[in-house]
């Protein structure tokens, strides 16, 4: 789908002001631990969206380090500037460095997003140096009320087979991450050896106005802001501001989990 969120600036804008602080920002700081990046290394962040896991390892590897990021859309790179300089728009598989170029190579709930994971897996570890890690992070399958109620009002207005299907385009590989024995098996099908995962649970705490405008940002958002007329858009912001009013008040909370996966390259 050529269609997505990251690749309109407004929703990008959205994306670096809400869900990078209130979703991506913990994660990030835990994959980078579980990498166990050190000072001075040379370290790619694939798919780095705003530059939230870039923040992250920025600080692990110190000023001798060197943090490059890559994303294949434009709008999200913008924003990643302002956490590391080396930013390039890149597709996966398809990196544009040689081989064996970085100490370690980490993507941030990015994996699932690849049309073929097996081949974007392989290419971040052809750009690891022989005794480098590669790690990735997964949302789990916890039951998620927030965003359950929002689906539901939003199948009333588009059928929500057609909002799941623009899912499975953008995110192909969600529910099957969503499995921690996959994330094992991805990365030692994808020729890491020694590989580690970990779990991590996280509480999710944010001003639920916030939180609708970045439901609004997603994928199944950009479908219904194209498919419905200006009045049908304005009566489905308004319920859903109604219903999340009366379900959860001023702010929404809800607990997530994510899965990390990490190995080591040794060929």
């Amino acid at each position: 789908m050529k269609e997505s969120p990251y690749l309109d600036p407004e929703m990008a804008a959205v994306y670096d002001r809400i869900a990078s602080r209130f979703h991506f920002a913990a994660p990030a700081s835990d994959l980078v631990k579980i990498v166990d990046l050190t000072e001075g290394d040379m370290v790619l962040d694939v798919g780095t969206g705003t530059g939230v896991v870039a923040a992250a390892a920025r600080a692990a590897v110190g000023a001798s380090g060197t943090i490059v990021g890559t994303d294949a859309a434009f709008e999200m790179i913008r924003f990643a500037r302002k956490e590391t300089p080396h930013v390039v728009v890149a597709r996966v598989p398809g990196l544009p460095f040689p081989d064996q170029t970085f100490n370690s190579v980490i993507a941030g709930f990015v994996v699932s997003h690849f049309q073929n994971y097996v081949e974007g897996l392989q290419d971040m570890v052809r750009v690891c140096r022989i005794g480098g890690r590669v790690g990735m992070s997964a949302w789990g399958s916890l039951p998620n009320l927030a965003a359950n109620v929002w689906s539901d009002i939003a199948a009333r207005y588009v059928p929500r087979e057609e909002l799941n299907d623009a899912f499975l385009k953008h995110i192909p590989w969600d529910a099957w991450f969503s499995q921690t024995e996959n994330v094992a098996n991805a990365l030692q099908d994808s020729g890491l050896s020694a590989v580690t995962t970990h779990t991590r649970f996280y509480s999710v705490r944010i001003p639920t106005a916030e939180y609708l405008l970045s439901r609004e940002a997603s994928m199944q958002g950009l479908i219904l802001r194209r498919r419905l007329t200006s009045p049908q858009w304005d009566d489905f912001t308004r319920t859903v501001e109604e219903a999340f009013g009366h379900t959860f008040g001023g702010w929404v909370g809800y607990e997530r989990d994510a899965h990390f996966g990490v190995g080591t390259k040794n060929r």
